[in-house]
């Protein structure tokens, strides 16, 4: 049987709304050298309106992490920051600029495969026998999709109609909804979570988020939508597992070789069937019966795999997916960085940055102002692109280990208590489900 794994999860929340939709906005492309040009260029201009300038681009190459940090440095304040990280993460999946590729030979065919035999034997050994640890998890996600009502005050039989479905709306009446406007616009942030994470005998368990302690929601709570977007699942190491497993079955070619923080990486190309992917993509929600339902569907997935050509170390991933035109989502995309982090006086390879984007059709209903008594033409709906982009970095790593003291058996702490810890986070976590 073959093997699923979970490993991005995609929300879709319905949106319900009379619409006047804009013309798309058309966003000015850029090379990395216009792009370093503009921002020469620009020194001197304020924090906000450099911002609003980034916005207008998208970038037809490959932006890397670590010329992203360099262009940071020079900016002037959080909001340019901001609209470079959203710029350089929507060119994540483009080539390099062909004078950041060095001009090496590429390997024989005999030399390749050996680079990919260390990399499966990298996951398969390695992985397993990595440290438990204890990580923070910043993501920033932003939004290029906007939904804006003339009227927040909905009336109550409006407010439910925004949670049904096209079948449910169609069998009942409901009064015109307030004017809406559908816009394409930059990609400005929607919000910031940070988390604590535990990576504890292969299972990713989120302890703390944004300073509280995270625990099982009671068996009778209402379920809610999750936020929209990818949460991308698996990168300390079932993703690599995944994809290293489905590629060693699929088509590879050779790519090209990268500078990396370290050294030279060794990148190959690679191309999965719908028939041989475990890359597993749920979409969520809706709405029906009981709670909120979820599409799922295995898909096929091409992208590419930067190794350490020495140990076959995985230190960059990506993963393009080939949804087909007919499915309710149209991109579920993620990039993994991998790096070396030092604990206990030992070097280990850990994510250290990861970007997911998804796009999916928003439903906005289209409905007649002019409704009597009532009951009003049937409804139409539009479907405008809506993409979410989340930027997660990963950081302050520590090695989880639960502290005990052995006291003598006269001690005068009753027996029972169980010792202090200097880590909060050595209560073994819950298993995740997948």
């Amino acid at each position: 049987m073959r093997r699923a794994y979970k490993i991005a999860k995609l929300y879709v929340v319905a949106i319900f709304l009379t619409v006047a939709t804009l013309p798309a906005l058309a966003y000015e492309r850029a090379t990395i050298a216009q792009l370093e040009q503009m921002l020469a260029a620009a020194h001197g201009k304020s924090d906000k309106a450099l911002a609003k300038r980034l916005g207008e681009l998208e970038l037809t190459e490959r932006l890397s992490t670590l010329r992203l940090e360099k262009l940071q440095a020079s900016l002037p304040g959080d909001k340019s920051r901001q609209a470079l990280l959203v710029l350089s993460d929507n060119s994540v999946f483009h080539d390099l600029p062909a004078a950041e590729i060095p001009h090496l030979a590429a390997p024989d065919s005999d030399t390749q495969s050996k680079i990919l035999s260390k990399t499966t034997d990298y996951i398969r050994q390695a992985l397993p026998r990595q440290i438990d640890i204890v990580v923070s998890r910043n993501t920033a996600r932003f939004d290029n999709l906007k939904v804006v009502s003339s009227d927040h005050t909905l009336p109550a039989e409006t407010q439910q109609a925004k949670t049904m479905t096209e079948a449910e709306q169609g069998a009942q009446f409901f009064p015109a909804v307030a004017l809406a406007v559908v816009e394409d616009r930059p990609f400005r942030l929607t919000g910031k979570t940070s988390e604590t994470v535990t990576y504890r005998n292969g299972a990713e368990v989120v302890v703390y988020r944004d300073g509280a302690k995270v625990t099982d929601a009671p068996a009778n709570a209402p379920k809610r939508p999750p936020p929209s977007g990818i949460s991308n699942w698996g990168v300390f190491g079932p993703l690599l597992e995944v994809v290293v497993n489905d590629i060693s079955a699929a088509k590879t070619d050779w790519g090209h070789w990268e500078q990396g923080r370290k050294g030279t990486l060794a990148v190959f190309r690679y191309d999965v069937p719908q028939d041989q992917s475990n890359y597993d993509v749920q979409s969520c929600c809706f709405t029906g019966g009981v709670g909120w339902n979820v599409y799922e569907t295995l898909t096929a997935y091409h992208g590419e795999i930067a190794v350490d050509p020495e140990t076959g170390a995985i230190l960059r991933l990506t993963i393009q997916t080939d949804i087909l035109a007919d499915q309710p989502i149209y991109r579920a995309d993620i990039l993994a960085e991998y790096g070396p982090v030092e604990l206990g006086g030992k070097e280990y390879i850990f994510p250290t940055r990861s970007v997911t984007i998804s796009g999916a059709p928003v439903p906005v209903m289209v409905q007649e102002q002019n409704c009597a008594d009532f009951h009003c033409t049937p409804s139409e709906y539009v479907h405008p692109k809506d993409t979410v982009v989340s930027d997660t970095v990963y950081n302050s790593y520590h090695v989880f280990r639960a502290e005990t003291r052995i006291l003598p058996t006269d001690a005068s702490a009753p027996a029972g208590d169980s010792p202090s810890s200097s880590q909060p986070q050595n209560r073994a976590p819950r298993k995740q489900e997948p």
